[in-house]
């Protein structure tokens, strides 16, 4: 069996161009605001004390990130794609 390089494995990934991009841009938005907001997250657990949550979850904010990036993406393509005259064309060229 092959292995897949990165470009293979982005053609059969069923997501375009654009939901691809916003989803790195999102992990990388998320991955600063989770960062930059670590003084904010602190929590008191009865019996253990004050826990920040950064410590805990350090890719939360990435992943968040990168989860909502790609809903915008995908529904922006899909909505993209749905266009009566070029939405063929679109589709194609989002690489849907």
């Amino acid at each position: 069996m092959k292995e897949l390089t990165v470009l293979e494995l982005e053609a059969v990934s069923g997501a375009g161009w654009l939901q691809d991009n916003l989803a790195s841009l999102g992990s990388k938005i998320g991955a600063t605001v989770w960062e930059k907001g670590s003084n904010y997250l602190n929590v008191e657990v009865p019996l253990i004390g004050t826990v920040n949550l950064s410590t805990i979850a350090p890719n939360l904010g990435k992943d968040m990130g990168q989860n909502i990036g790609s809903s915008i993406g995908g529904s922006i393509e899909k909505a993209l794609a749905g266009l009566p005259v070029v939405g063929d064309l679109l589709n194609k060229w989002l690489g849907n």
